[in-house]
């Protein structure tokens, strides 16, 4: 048992001493922090073998994940560890990421890196495997990038909007067509994205150079960067010398970006039938009091991945959902995070009992691409 005493006071007359002259500020002031400086980098993201079963299993083809722009101090880019299973065409299925254990602890996002494993195709004798891989980094400085690849994450924009004008920065260092007084453009020339070739989940692109003359018309096309999509380089270089500029002032190695979005879907793994995945004490159809937010996974739409997930919830008699669980997604966990989100946002109408083992059926498919690419404007 703890016991509490207070103790009462009492009047007393006690000689306080005087206090001490204050101390010189100096004496105060805490030793400067030595902060290392955090610096922009393009950091690229390297997966090689998976561990399938306590067996090594080489990838048949891979698809490299975007370039990443992060700033990086003293510690190394952080790895990924990657979880997924085979299915029977070779396709990684129930995709999961997580930071790996060991490596660096420099913070970057990895955003790209589920979207593009889901691409990756592994021989068929390893299916049903349940297998790890881990995605490590590389990185460079951004002020001693290449050209080429500057160009590449300027194209893809792969950048947030801050660090992309880091990157243009970068970029117009070059020539003297960056910087204030811009060539005013007056006609852009645009490809016909119809005319060029696409792999599935795969944005191509190709940046076209030129001269302006005194009339402001395009000369010496040429392509300083592109992905190797042939048709597309030839589209781009005819793009950029059939667009025109205000004149009189010629300018020196433009540039100007081009590219080909992943627009056909890659089509989802079959859906498990209804069966699979019962229904409780749940009314058919829920009334739902505001429409669901169905927002497609922004990594996935990059590369227009279609997914599915099914979702488990009850709800409350005021129309609250809960006990929201993700019961299947597939290709990979985002989906179902995805979803799980919606449910819990979500409200039913009011009833009198609620309900109990609700399932969400949700499919994520790309709608159709709008004729007009809005492409960036030139560097």
């Amino acid at each position: 048992m703890l016991t509490l005493l207070a103790a009462a006071a009492q009047t007393a007359t006690i000689a306080v001493p005087s206090p001490p002259p204050p101390r010189s500020p100096t004496h105060l002031a805490a030793p400067p922090v030595q902060t290392p400086p955090y610096r922009p980098h393009l950091v690229d993201y390297d997966g090689a073998t998976a561990q399938c079963g306590g067996q090594v299993v080489a990838p048949l083809s891979a698809v490299a994940p975007f370039t990443q722009v992060a700033r990086i101090g003293v510690e190394a880019a952080r790895s990924y560890e990657m979880g997924f299973t085979i299915g029977n065409d070779g396709r990684p299925l129930g995709i999961t990421q997580r930071v790996a254990v060991s490596g660096g602890k420099g913070y970057v996002q990895g955003t790209d890196l589920s979207p593009a494993l889901s691409l990756w195709r592994f021989p068929a004798s390893a299916a049903g495997a349940a297998c790890t891989m881990t995605f490590t980094p590389r990185s460079i400085p951004l002020d001693r990038a290449a050209p080429a690849d500057l160009y590449r994450v300027a194209a893809l924009r792969m950048a947030n909007p801050s660090e992309f004008q880091t990157v243009m920065q970068q970029i117009r260092k070059s020539g003297d067509c960056a910087g204030p007084g811009r060539p005013r453009m007056l006609l852009r020339a645009y490809i016909d994205d119809r005319r060029i070739p696409q792999t599935l989940g795969v944005p191509s692109y190709a940046v076209a150079s030129f001269d302006i003359d005194a009339e402001g018309v395009p000369q010496n096309p040429g392509i300083v960067a592109s992905d190797g999509n042939r048709v597309l380089e030839a589209a781009a270089s005819d793009a950029a010398g059939r667009s025109r500029y205000v004149g009189n002032a010629p300018r020196t190695r433009c540039t100007i970006p081009f590219r080909r979005a992943a627009t056909e879907p890659v089509p989802a793994p079959p859906m498990p039938p209804k069966a699979a995945y019962p229904e409780g004490r749940c009314p058919e159809p829920v009334r739902w009091a505001r429409p669901l937010n169905l927002e497609f996974p922004d990594a996935f739409r990059r590369r227009a991945i279609e997914g599915w997930a099914i979702v488990r919830y009850d709800l409350a008699p005021w129309g609250a959902t809960g006990a929201v669980t993700v019961l299947a997604s597939e290709p990979a966990a985002d989906f179902g995070e995805q979803a799980r989100r919606m449910i819990i946002a979500a409200r039913a109408e009011a009833s009198p009992s609620g309900a109990q083992g609700c399932i969400a059926r949700v499919q994520y498919r790309m709608a159709a691409p709008d004729d007009a690419d809005d492409d960036a404007q030139g560097f």
